[in-house]
């Protein structure tokens, strides 16, 4: 059997090479991959959807107050063909626009399947989002009163100034959320990681209430809050600035730390 097996074995190795050398490869060489830039713009109700779905690259979406999204996209691939099989396609409606990537799976030990795209959204600050990457970052400027559902496999969230609501779900990397400032405003973030790291940095004056909780890691936090409470190999702390808040923060990682920090 150990004869019948090696063969075929040798056959997956030699396919799992000749990718790296065809994609991997060529990254480690340090050649500069093709792109393509184009941009458009969609009439969009302040409150409308938009839904996005990606594959390897990034998700990077900015607030406004125009009743409209702007949105540019950077293909890139390793050669020409390649370059010219990734494709986007859109559609729209008045309270709704709807993102999706298209990079045709190929064939054959030799063929190329380099391929990522980045997209850069303005859109307005109240929208509904619905995200979804699967390797790669995702982030978030300047929203408010926004509702944002996002989903990534491997990579980096990041939240920045936003006043939403935002349901995030991580399976290995780093979750963070950032606030240059402090506005008591409506907000709420939940974030779940499987593997990896969350970050919050609020100001110190900032007010709002917490449920952390760790199943393998550990809880620092910068407030006046009491210590979190051992559970496990893991820790909990649920703990509130003042009685009545405007924002809530609820993280859970399955392994990893959580902190949450005061800038002063």
């Amino acid at each position: 059997m150990r004869w019948i097996l090696l063969p075929a074995l040798s056959r997956i190795l030699f396919s799992i090479l000749v990718g790296f050398l065809l994609v991997g490869g060529a990254a480690a060489r340090g050649e500069v991959p093709l792109r393509e830039q184009s941009e458009e713009f969609f009439p969009l109700a302040l409150d409308g959807t938009i839904d996005l779905e990606n594959g390897d690259g990034s998700i990077h979406i900015f607030g406004w107050d125009k009743p409209r999204v702007r949105l540019t996209v950077v293909r890139k691939a390793y050669s020409a063909p390649r370059l010219r099989q990734i494709r986007v396609e859109t559609k729209t409606e008045p309270a709704a626009l709807t993102v999706r990537t298209l990079i045709p799976p190929v064939s054959g030990l030799l063929a190329d399947r380099s391929g990522t795209v980045d997209y850069t959204l303005n859109v307005p600050e109240p929208a509904r989002l619905k995200l979804k990457l699967s390797n790669g970052e995702i982030s978030l400027e300047g929203l408010r009163g926004a509702k944002v559902d996002l989903e990534l496999a491997n990579g980096r969230i990041l939240a920045l100034n936003c006043f939403a609501q935002v349901r995030a779900r991580l399976q290995n990397g780093v979750m963070e959320a950032f606030f240059a400032w402090w506005e008591n405003l409506p907000a709420s973030f939940d974030y779940a990681l499987q593997r990896g790291r969350i970050g919050v940095r609020l100001p110190a004056a900032a007010q709002f209430r917490v449920e952390a909780r760790t199943a393998d890691g550990r809880i620092q936090q910068g407030f006046h809050f009491a210590n979190p409470i051992e559970a496990g190999a893991g820790q909990t702390l649920q703990a509130a600035t003042t009685p009545d808040t405007p924002m809530s923060l609820g993280l859970r990682s399955g392994s990893g730390n959580i902190s949450i920090d005061a800038i002063r």
